[in-house]
């Protein structure tokens, strides 16, 4: 266990967020490789990337960071070698199933509040998957808003072969995602699911050659920049919010919106610059 998380504060000293001393990390890394770009690395690659406790908050960590970090407009995330993530630390789980059932309930949900955060979070995510994707490695891309994949990476929920389901919102946000049949069909069979199958089931949205996936998800990354971030933080909340209401409701929502949005320094910003027929200065605000 590392010390615990600092508060890092801006110039004018307000709080931009409790994190994780970087070098204190152990199984990912962290960097901003282009402007606006950060790259979170699951890195693990002796163990295909399975995540531990350690590595729940240590994503957590860089989560909630980002968040509070301006100059971050997109977070794409992948794994360390041959693979995406091929779920929980198994190790892991031989500790998680004898706990108590109320200390079970609170070591899981730390995971569910992982992915909870990576759904919320304001800003653009997007798995870039590099090879095995299993398991809980699934729930993690999902999650994510959009998934880039490599060539022959493979999408696998192995759960039922050790007796269990996926817990971790395979279920819920895959449903609506590819349909309950492909749902049932990954779930029951354990059976792999190629990249270019998942680009036809609306599970990936890019497939590209392995040797051009970093290439063609930064270029994916930088249509979104060039987006109102404002906007795209919008957008996810009103359309994950909406996937689980009626359409009144919805109707609702995206008024609520726009409401939000069209009183912005963003959207002023936007008229100007298509009346004047230049590309928009998005501030954020």
């Amino acid at each position: 266990m590392s010390d615990a998380p600092t508060v890092r504060l801006d110039a004018d000293g307000k709080p931009l967020g409790f994190i994780d001393h970087p070098e204190s990390f152990e199984t990912i890394t962290f960097e901003v490789i282009e402007e606006n770009i950060g790259l979170l690395t699951l890195d693990r690659p002796d163990k295909l990337n399975a995540f531990d406790e350690r590595m729940i908050r240590e994503i957590r960590s860089v989560i909630w960071n980002v968040s509070f970090d301006e100059s971050i407009r997109v977070l794409i995330i992948t794994g360390a070698g041959r693979g995406f993530c091929s779920g929980r630390d198994i190790l892991g789980l031989d500790y998680e199933n004898n706990l108590p059932s109320p200390q079970y309930r609170a070591y899981v949900r730390a995971n569910h509040e992982m992915l909870d955060d990576l759904e919320n979070m304001e800003k653009p995510v997007i798995a870039m998957v590099n090879g095995i994707c299993a398991g809980g490695g699934v729930e993690i891309a999902i999650a994510s808003d959009f998934r880039t994949a490599a060539e022959g990476a493979e999408f696998i929920l192995t759960e039922n072969n050790i007796g269990v389901i996926p817990a971790s919102g395979a279920a819920s946000r895959m449903i609506q995602m590819i349909g309950i049949g492909r749902l049932k069909e990954m779930m029951m069979t354990t059976l792999p699911v190629d990249a270019a199958t998942g680009e036809q089931w609306g599970l990936v949205n890019r497939v590209f050659a392995r040797d051009d996936l970093m290439e063609g998800t930064l270029a994916f990354a930088r249509v979104l920049i060039d987006r109102a971030p404002l906007a795209l933080g919008m957008a996810k909340h009103v359309i994950n919010t909406c996937q689980n209401t009626d359409t009144e409701t919805g109707r609702l929502i995206e008024r609520l919106g726009q409401s939000v949005l069209i009183q912005s320094e963003d959207s002023r910003e936007g008229n100007a610059a298509f009346r004047e027929k230049r590309k928009p200065d998005w501030k954020g605000r």
